[in-house]
């Protein structure tokens, strides 16, 4: 088996060295079958990831080692491929890891490496997005594969303005740590509006219908962890074909405020103002022809008319470890 490591050359500096310190430490034999390779520029993680999935096969296990981002390209590249992929979770938030790892594993990414010969490899769903334009036109540029969730309206804010802080702070562990939940609250005080129609499939077939429902944000979730460990969707299962579709009621800022603790932790399952449901498919639409719907995949924004999502179950094989 071989052991590919491709690794964003943006995660911090002390990350890196503690990587290759790790690797470099490996047994000759180990340390033999073990390719790493940093990222160059923006996608070329999903490029290496097809190029080596297309030499080894089977005989491989690819591991995205940064964060989300990194994650979503390559999860995206191995997408109905023969090789595995592993996750080192060495970014800023490492949301999808929280599903799949134990909360030690993900505190000390590199111990995963004292165990790479002994993965549980797994099948997995995937999430699939598709935006259309005002007139019904597929946009292949925004329409792509998640592993973890897929949002829009607030937190698609909160996540922009995230970014912005951690790029002004790039060496700063503080805003790395912290930046979804400081730019949680700078968004509930600006405020927002919301307005979209939507279809919902439920598992058993159902389709709930509603219009013009004005709305804070949806959450689309194959795992159960984004932004930073706000958890959505507590139950959600990576491998049980169902999404989980949670909407949150447009909200007061004071009420936004008080429920966002709830949200965070989970325990906005059952509360007003907050819907849950078992879905496979669904369409969200927006009300004006001059204003697209705006939101992110695995922290990747994408934007459209109308947004159409399902579920794609086992489309991924994932070493969990």
């Amino acid at each position: 088996m071989q052991y590919v490591f491709i690794v964003n050359a943006n995660i911090h500096k002390k990350q890196r060295k503690a990587f290759e310190k790790t690797i470099l430490s490996f047994p000759k034999d180990l340390r033999s079958k073990t390719i790493v390779k940093f990222t160059r520029y923006e996608h070329h993680a999903e490029k290496l990831a097809i190029a080596f999935s297309e030499r080894y096969g089977s005989e491989c296990i690819i591991f995205a080692c940064g964060g989300d981002g990194t994650v979503h390209e390559i999860a995206n590249a191995l997408a109905f491929r023969s090789s595995p992929m592993g996750v080192i979770p060495l970014g800023t938030c490492n949301d999808f890891v929280r599903t799949l790892y134990s909360a030690e594993a993900c505190k000390n990414p590199l111990s995963i490496l004292k165990r790479l010969e002994s993965p549980e490899i797994r099948p997995v769903d995937m999430l699939r997005i598709d935006s259309y334009d005002a007139l019904g036109n597929h946009l292949p540029i925004w329409s792509r594969y998640s592993l973890n969730i897929a949002s829009m309206g607030l937190d698609t804010l909160v996540q922009a303005k995230a970014k912005q802080m951690v790029a002004k702070h790039p060496k700063s562990m503080f805003y790395r740590k912290n930046a979804y939940s400081l730019a949680a609250v700078s968004c509930l005080l600006a405020g927002w509006r919301y307005k979209m129609d939507y279809a919902i499939e439920l598992e058993n077939g159902e389709i709930m219908e509603k219009k013009n429902v004005r709305y804070s944000l949806v959450s689309i979730c194959n795992g159960r962890y984004y932004g930073g460990g706000f958890c959505p969707a507590p139950n959600a299962e990576i491998d049980d074909g169902v999404l989980d579709v949670c909407l949150v009621d447009h909200m007061t800022r004071t009420k936004a405020f008080s429920q966002l603790l709830k949200y965070k932790k989970g325990h906005h399952v059952g509360q007003p103002g907050f819907t849950m449901y078992r879905s496979t498919s669904g369409i969200f639409s927006s009300l004006d022809s001059n204003f697209q719907l705006q939101g992110n995949y695995d922290g990747e924004d994408f934007f459209g008319h109308k947004i159409r999502y399902e579920i794609v179950p086992k489309a991924i094989r994932i070493a969990v470890y």
